[in-house]
């Protein structure tokens, strides 16, 4: 039997098929590559890139060489591009408006270790890969024009990743994209039915009460599978603490998170091995409008399914296993694991 469910900020609906999981599958998926001396983002390639824009690495080391444990850099291929220039208004014409891609697309390396995914890194290369993604948003959030920023990982061919060596990416823009405005819409709704309180908060603790959706429950952060995911396996990251952005996260959420992230990564990888997936962030400058209504968190979803002709053409997902399913094999891979990751509550 399966059910429709919404999501209560976004309106989204999703159907939840558990049946659908038994379809047959004959497509092969193909690998990445894992070719060391190709790969621009390995130790000892750094001219191959752009000049970094950030980095950790040993005191006296010269920046765009060898010796850095985090590497921050602009995409060499873009999504926007700040030479896009200034003119950035819009052209009408009969097909719709245009107007330059400006915007900045950077890229940070986890490591300098190409084989080492996201899901291995120690709590110390976790923590300053993310020390490194609140640096830069920091800077990106306060240039003149951005309005937003997206942060990502592509892992693996099924979600858009064309490399392999562990890397996230930032994308500013200089408007809200679609998805993050109907969040801080939804946001707003929910606010004035609710006597002003955040979706996301009272989200997390009716989940806190429930607990059939929770995977772990700490200090700084709640982690459950969504009611409506759209996706198998999906989980959120939801701080408890209520910023508009990741740049404004504390030390101690970054350190909470440094062993938190990986941990929930390898029991993705350990109830499904070898998962594509992406993880995404999204975030607003303080102090712009609307800003204070919006609550960051970190979305991991997988991509173990692709999308047929109804979901495209109807707009619904379909999700083959139940978010109560998900979280109760999260649950058990983390126990499983035994690594260092905060006490469940």
């Amino acid at each position: 039997m399966s059910d429709f469910r919404q999501d209560p900020i976004s309106g989204r609906w999703a159907i939840v098929a558990e049946s659908r999981s038994a379809r047959p599958t004959e497509y092969p998926v193909r690998p990445p590559s894992s070719s060391i001396e190709n790969c621009p983002f390995c130790e000892g390639h750094e001219s191959w890139t752009p000049a970094e824009v950030g980095a950790a690495r040993p005191a006296g080391l010269p920046a765009n060489g060898p010796g850095w444990r985090v590497r921050a850099i602009p995409n060499k291929f873009p999504t926007l591009s700040a030479d896009a220039g200034a003119a950035r208004g819009a052209t009408e014409n009969p097909e719709g408006p245009i107007r330059p891609g400006w915007g900045f697309h950077e890229v940070i390396i986890a490591t300098p270790e190409h084989s080492t995914p996201l899901a291995k890194l120690t709590p110390e290369a976790a923590g300053r890969l993310l020390r490194m993604v609140r640096e830069r948003l920091r800077v990106l959030l306060t240039t003149n024009g951005v309005e937003a920023c997206v942060t990502f990982e592509n892992s693996g061919p099924e979600s858009g990743g064309t490399l392999l060596h562990p890397h996230l990416q930032i994308v500013a823009l200089p408007e809200i994209p679609p998805l993050l405005r109907e969040e801080v819409d939804g946001l707003a709704r929910f606010a004035r039915a609710h006597e002003g309180r955040c979706g996301y908060e009272s989200i997390a603790s009716a989940e806190r009460v429930d607990r059939s959706r929770m995977v772990r429950d700490s200090d700084d952060f709640t982690v459950f599978a969504p009611f409506a995911s759209e996706h198998p396996f999906e989980v959120r990251i939801h701080p408890r603490r209520h910023e508009s952005s990741f740049a404004q996260a504390t030390d101690r959420e970054l350190d909470e998170l440094a062993s938190l992230l990986p941990a929930v990564l390898g029991a993705l990888d350990d109830v499904a091995p070898g998962a594509s997936y992406n993880l995404v962030s999204r975030a607003l400058p303080a102090g712009r409008p609307r800003a204070e209504e919006y609550h960051w968190h970190l979305d991991l979803l997988p991509r173990l399914v692709r999308a047929d002709g109804f979901e495209v053409g109807g707009g619904i997902s379909v999700n083959p296993v139940s978010p109560e399913s998900a979280a109760e094999q999260f649950r058990a891979a983390l126990e499983r694991s035994g690594g260092p990751i905060p006490a469940a509550r």
